[in-house]
């Protein structure tokens, strides 16, 4: 079963960017089941759920069912660069490839990471495999994957060339036509988090759950950008503006001719094209906010900065997706009742070994949710989270301690040592300078009294 809104596929079509990310998350009622969910972003970086389905195992079939409705809903459509972005589950391509051959793919660079560190640990490794997946122009990708070669080798390069075609995985290849940099899904997830306790609850509930969140969330982002300047974008991507512009007092920009600039930035030079809205960075031209260059070059030309962000982020298209509202409905009890129709059974229930599982499972390396708050600090490590009983460093750390006071007691005896030894000696000087003197003081007194006496 999928089920969509009418006004979410309007609106969708109205001014949403094409890319929809996709995922699955396990229910946690007695009956089981999956819930697959297809989610957009807005104009202003917002989730916008598009279409969900309730299937009983996450597959290549039940994903070939999902794709081939969600796309009948939108094959009617103008648009041709529909992007899908997901983990890389192995039902989700086959099911693409079969169902939706020309929607392009993008894969979630932080699930690809868990599997990564798995097999390069180390942070140096951790942090390149992020430079060469954030990458935006051909050569700050060449530089990170030259970089990443020389530490890791040749596995490392045998791994990344197993993920397939680069435009899956990398920013840089990324297609401009689509004016999102994401790549990763965490929108998507964001919505299944939202889900809360309906996950529990059985299945028409939760989907009256569902459509009554989308209700209030379509509603109140209308009423709230009615009070927008048509002419303007939309406040998140001005907060992004200001960010970038701070980031932008490192560079320098030298005019060519009236639009067209060089920006230096520390050893590097970038040529900018603001008549093109191109930048050699090519930050610009994936994400269709301006760049810190571009906001550089904008600033000396005095020329006003909200122009030159992608219509995509106008509020006059944010108030086109939310223009449309879900119609409310009454109770279950007040519902028409129809007759000679079908008695639909419930599934058998599924009871799994020992008590069932209400949070969600935290995977390898994610930070784990726990009791203690962060702001309880170990006065035996100094480290924060726990406190001395829990402390797993507490023998180190009570070694160090020691060590750290038997070192300033031996500097305190070495200083009390060093100040009487300077005490002695200059008593020693002194008693010396009082015992020269005395002789010197009778010599004269015998001088002035031989002077004194009659020839």
């Amino acid at each position: 079963m999928v089920h969509n809104c009418g006004c979410s596929v309007e609106g969708f079509l109205g001014g949403c960017r094409p890319l929809i990310g996709v995922d699955g998350c396990h229910l946690k009622g007695n009956y089981g089941g999956i819930l697959l969910s297809a989610i957009a972003l807005d104009n202003n970086n917002e989730i916008f759920p598009l279409a969900f389905a309730i299937v009983s195992v996450e597959d290549k079939e039940t994903w070939s069912f999902f794709f081939w409705r969600l796309y009948n809903i939108l094959k009617d459509s103008n648009r041709s660069d529909w992007t899908i972005i997901s983990d890389r589950q192995k039902g989700v391509d086959l099911a693409l490839k079969d169902v939706w051959p020309a929607a392009k793919r993008r894969y979630c660079c932080r699930h690809l990471s868990r599997n990564y560190k798995r097999e390069f640990p180390g942070p140096a490794m951790y942090i390149m495999f992020w430079r060469v997946c954030n990458a935006t122009s051909a050569y700050s990708f060449r530089k990170a994957m030259e970089r990443l070669q020389k530490v890791g080798g040749k596995p490392v390069m045998t791994w990344f060339a197993k993920l397939g075609k680069q435009e899956k995985w990398s920013k840089h290849k990324f297609d401009p036509n689509v004016c999102c940099d994401s790549n990763t899904s965490n929108f998507v997830e964001s919505f299944n988090s939202t889900l809360g306790v309906d996950r529990c609850r059985p299945v028409l509930t939760l989907l009256e759950g569902i459509r009554r969140v989308c209700m209030v969330r379509i509603s109140t982002r209308h009423q709230n950008s009615m009070g927008w300047d048509n002419d303007g974008i939309c406040p998140k991507i001005v907060k992004m503006l200001k960010q970038i512009g701070k980031e932008s007092s490192s560079c320098r920009a030298y005019m060519s001719r009236p639009g067209e600039y060089e920006i230096h930035e520390g050893k590097s030079q970038f040529p900018l094209s603001l008549n093109d809205k191109i930048c050699s960075c090519g930050a610009w031209q994936i994400s269709g906010v301006p760049c810190r260059h571009a906001i550089r070059a904008m600033v000396d030309a005095k020329l006003d900065l909200h122009k030159f962000v992608s219509s995509w982020f106008s509020v006059k298209t944010y108030k086109k997706i939310y223009n449309f509202n879900i119609i409310p409905l009454p109770d279950r009890d007040q519902w028409l009742m129809y007759e000679n129709l079908p008695t639909i059974k419930p599934p058998r229930m599924k009871r799994g070994v020992g008590r069932p599982c209400r949070n969600r499972r935290r995977e390898e390396g994610e930070e784990q949710p726990g009791k203690r708050s962060k702001t309880v600090k170990c006065h035996k490590c100094g480290c924060f989270g726990h406190n001395s009983r829990t402390c797993k460093g507490a023998k180190a750390a009570e070694k160090a301690a020691k060590a750290a006071e038997k070192a300033a007691k031996a500097a305190k005896v070495a200083e009390v040592a060093a100040a009487v030894a300077r005490a002695a000696d200059i008593a020693a000087r002194t008693n010396g300078s009082r015992r020269g003197k005395a002789p010197a003081r009778e010599s004269q007194q015998a001088n002035s009294q031989m002077s004194t006496q009659p020839t």
